[in-house]
């Protein structure tokens, strides 16, 4: 129980025992009013800063000063509550705020020039002719301009403009480990692979305050858009007359398209050469820390040492973390 009376952030209400009355200023993230069985309206809203997401109900007989609407930023005194194993709050009182909503929105952990700089570094450590001209020609100015600012899901990791390009970073870090130990791995053709497996999420999502599928993300999803983008790359360099090595053109296209690993999640084939493996396995890797990480920091449970079960994921997650002290 913490022994402040707010306001509060996102990540300390989730610490907060049921019951409790709190207060703070939140960005609403999603809407969505309905009726209950017996006729009463309510609204249910996603309010975010920049430390996370928690779910509200309001009730038709709260108080509201304003228009609830997405992007706005709101005053809020609720009550602490748990719901179908979830932490939830209900609304006591909303006074919608006149305050700019870029100050509550997530962001990744570190500034997005060093980010940027540290994908640089990737694309000009590629010497494979080929892979070095595909990727030129796929990241162009405006291509990075979206890629830098898109988000790499809606709800699970990296959720959030600029976390596209800071779980490719990881995942292409990552890869990069794998290849001082596993000495065969093709390192250019490996990092290619981790810079471009999610490209086609700079098509699939659009970031209004959080990310929302496009109409044809939802139509034909990141792989296949991604892969559209790859294709029409080479496809404009043999029009030049560039050498494109066929072999090399099949790998770089199978790395996008098996980095989901199996058909149940969504690719269409299984990795079937050591890199493409590597890369789904770092890619799994990179969201799956994400969401331990996640879990740990936000800490709802009802017990002291677990969260509370997590229907997506189907597990409880132990949120206890060693740490040596030494003197």
């Amino acid at each position: 129980m913490m022994d402040k009376k707010g306001p509060y952030l996102i990540k300390e209400l989730k610490s907060l025992a049921s019951g409790t009355q709190l207060w703070g200023k939140y960005l609403i993230i999603d809407k969505i009013g309905r009726k209950t069985k017996d006729g009463r309206e309510i609204i249910e809203l996603k309010l975010g800063d920049q430390t996370g997401e928690i779910g509200v109900i309001v009730w038709d007989n709260c108080p509201i000063s304003g228009k609830l609407e997405i992007g706005a930023v709101i005053g809020l005194l609720g009550d602490m509550g748990i719901y179908n194993n979830r932490v939830q709050i209900t609304a006591k009182r909303i006074k919608v705020l006149d305050e700019d909503p870029q100050s509550y929105l997530q962001s990744p952990g570190i500034s997005i020039d060093k980010l940027i700089q540290e994908f640089d570094r990737f694309l000009m450590s590629i010497q494979n002719p080929f892979f070095k001209e595909v990727l030129q020609r796929v990241f162009s100015l405006a291509m990075k301009e979206s890629f830098f600012k898109a988000p790499a899901a809606k709800k699970i990791h990296h959720n959030y403009s600029g976390g596209l390009l800071e779980h490719t970073l990881t995942v292409a870090a990552l890869c990069q480990q794998a290849a001082l130990t596993y000495e065969d791995l093709n390192l250019d053709l490996l990092i290619s692979g981790a810079l471009l497996h999610d490209i086609g999420k700079v098509s699939e999502y659009e970031i209004k305050v959080s990310p929302q599928y496009t109409n044809e993300g939802r139509l034909l999803g990141h792989i296949i858009l991604g892969t559209e983008i790859l294709s029409a790359a080479i496809a404009e360099m043999k029009n030049e007359g560039i050498l494109v090595p066929v072999e090399l053109e099949w790998m770089l296209k199978h790395m996008l398209v098996s980095h989901h690993g199996a058909l149940e999640f969504g690719s269409p084939v299984i990795p079937l050469f050591p890199e493409a493996f590597v890369l789904n396995m770092m890619d799994n890797m990179d969201a799956k820390m994400f969401v331990f990480k996640r879990k740990i920091e936000e800490n709802d449970g009802e017990e002291e040492l677990f969260t509370n079960y997590d229907n997506f994921f189907g597990q409880h997650f132990f949120t206890y973390r060693y740490k040596e002290f030494n003197d």
